[in-house]
C-alpha cells in the first residue's frame, strides 16, 4: 500500500516535469528499471535515492511521503 503510494506520486510528478524513465534514472544514476519498479509499487526507494528523487523533480521530500500510511 505505501509502495503504491509513493509510485503514483514519483510517476506523477515526473510526468508534470514531462520527463521519461529513463531521462529522470540518469537523472539521479539510477536504471531506468529501478523507475519502473518504483512507479509500480514492486520497491521502495532508500531514502538517499528518494532525496535525489525530490531534487530532480523539484519536490520537497515531505511531497512523497505525506500520507503514505
Amino acid at each position: 500500500m505505501v509502495a503504491a503510494k509513493l509510485g503514483k506520486k514519483i510517476k506523477l510528478a515526473r510526468v508534470e516535469l514531462d520527463l521519461t524513465q529513463t531521462e529522470l534514472a540518469r537523472k539521479i544514476g539510477a536504471k531506468q528499471k529501478s523507475i519502473s519498479r518504483y512507479e509500480a509499487g514492486k520497491s521502495v526507494p532508500k531514502v538517499g535515492t528518494l532525496i535525489k528523487l525530490s531534487k530532480a523533480l523539484r519536490k520537497p521530500v515531505a511531497y512523497f511521503i505525506a500520507e503514505l500510511s
